[in-house]
């Protein structure tokens, strides 16, 4: 196995770009992969990319860590207001669970077909990761420590934006023309893939 560590920027319901980085991961040797967080909304298939997740991690060569559009559904499925969850691109997600044909009653249906282990899953996942050398999370660490801090959260455009003590990684997956990023540790070379999950060297 790989010594390197990838972490990884939004995927926001793009199956494709998922599929596509973690095939260009698995030809460098399978690096143990820390997804940011953001798995869901935006993109057409959230269900399909927690899905593939959940067994990514499963096998061991994965961490999964929460973002805020995780956090936000947990919210809605827990209050039953769905308002803010669809402000951020949660109709999507509904429909990737529910299917095309979605009843009146929105949040039953959503809460009938939401899996149980999925819902499980996203409560356990933690909010950072970290080490001696760095600390990663879906939103930007505390510039007080020494560590590395490597985030996403913030779109930066297509290129990662990586610095001499910090790294943001969400390069607008879930959009047609985003891309989804993985920087990989201790190097700090990193990879991307675009919308199609074909590799980008530009």
């Amino acid at each position: 196995m790989s010594a390197e560590i990838a972490f990884v920027g939004d995927i926001h319901g793009n199956l494709s770009a998922l599929r596509g980085l973690c095939n260009v991961l698995a030809a460098r040797g399978g690096p143990h992969a820390i997804f940011l967080g953001d798995y869901i909304n935006r993109g057409a298939q959230s269900a399909e990319v927690l899905e593939e997740l959940l067994a990514y991690s499963g096998s061991g060569r994965a961490t999964l860590l929460r973002g805020n559009h995780e956090a936000a559904l947990l919210d809605a499925l827990d209050t039953g207001d769905l308002t803010a969850f669809l402000k951020m691109g949660g109709a999507m997600t509904i429909r990737s669970y529910v299917g095309a044909k979605v009843g009146p009653d929105v949040l039953s249906d959503f809460r009938a077909r939401f899996p149980r282990e999925h819902l499980d899953r996203i409560r356990r996942m933690p909010e950072n990761y970290e080490s001696n050398d760095f600390i990663a999370q879906h939103t930007q660490p505390s510039a007080s420590t020494s560590k590395f801090r490597v985030s996403a959260h913030v779109a930066v455009g297509k290129l990662p934006r990586i610095e001499p003590q910090s790294a943001q990684l969400d390069t607008g997956c879930g959009a047609d023309d985003g891309r989804l990023t993985a920087l990989l540790w201790p190097s700090l070379d990193y990879v991307q893939v675009d919308a199609r999950g074909t590799i980008v060297t530009d």
